[in-house]
């Protein structure tokens, strides 16, 4: 018997597995590039209203509908990546294995990080539909570009924010108890309930964008 078993059978720690953890980190990464390359698009759909002064309501929701579908479409790859991470877990805790699933803090700092991004842009594409449902209300996209600009580039920069710390989490060596625990399973499965309720929402806030074209 290794000097590394018998340790973890006196302590009754084990490793947390890297592999797992790369499993974390490749379902949650998804969404939080998805948020940043919509807010990418969204900086580009302004500086085009700007030298485009005869941009209709129609125009911009279009506009705005093209901008929503990169975010939609991380969110529905990272759902049934955070079901792989399920998966993964229950399998560690059914299996008996020489290293320990990742703990449940690991799971809901990484879960929570990866909609960052998205809930960013989610704030900056917001201000533009608040603009035109309300234009009496504001001074126009004009007057709120500056703050509209401000949440994207916070959008993208906290998607490589987010990249750093989790690539950071998922190699620094922790361990954790050998025996199997509930709660990176209820973790998990509460962050696939927040990307699945933001997946919703942004397929429904799609929906409608694209009926507001025709409008």
């Amino acid at each position: 018997m290794d000097s590394a078993k018998s340790n973890a059978e006196i302590t009754g720690r084990f490793k947390v597995s890297i592999s797992a953890r790369l499993t974390a980190f490749f379902g949650y990464i998804i969404p939080t590039f998805g948020g940043a390359i919509s807010a990418l698009y969204l900086i580009g759909m302004l500086r085009a209203l700007r030298q485009s002064e005869t941009a209709g309501f129609s125009a911009v929701m279009a506009g705005l509908t093209e901008v929503t579908i990169p975010v939609l479409i991380a969110l529905y790859l990272g759902t049934f990546l955070g079901l792989a991470v399920i998966i993964t877990i229950i399998v560690r805790m059914v299996v008996q294995t020489r290293k320990s699933s990742p703990l449940s803090w690991f799971l809901l700092l990484n879960g929570l990080l990866c909609l960052v991004p998205a809930i960013l842009f989610l704030e900056a594409e917001s201000m533009i539909i608040e603009v035109l449902l309300n234009p009496g209300k504001s001074s126009g996209i004009a007057g709120a570009a500056s703050t509209i600009n401000l949440y994207s580039m916070l959008s993208i920069a906290a998607a490589g924010a987010v990249f750093l710390i989790f690539m950071v989490l998922s190699l620094l060596p922790f361990s954790s108890r050998s025996k199997p625990k509930w709660s990176p399973l209820i973790a998990a499965v509460l962050i696939e309930i927040l990307i699945i309720g933001l997946t919703i929402f942004f397929q429904l806030r799609l929906k409608w964008l694209y009926q507001s074209t025709t409008l």
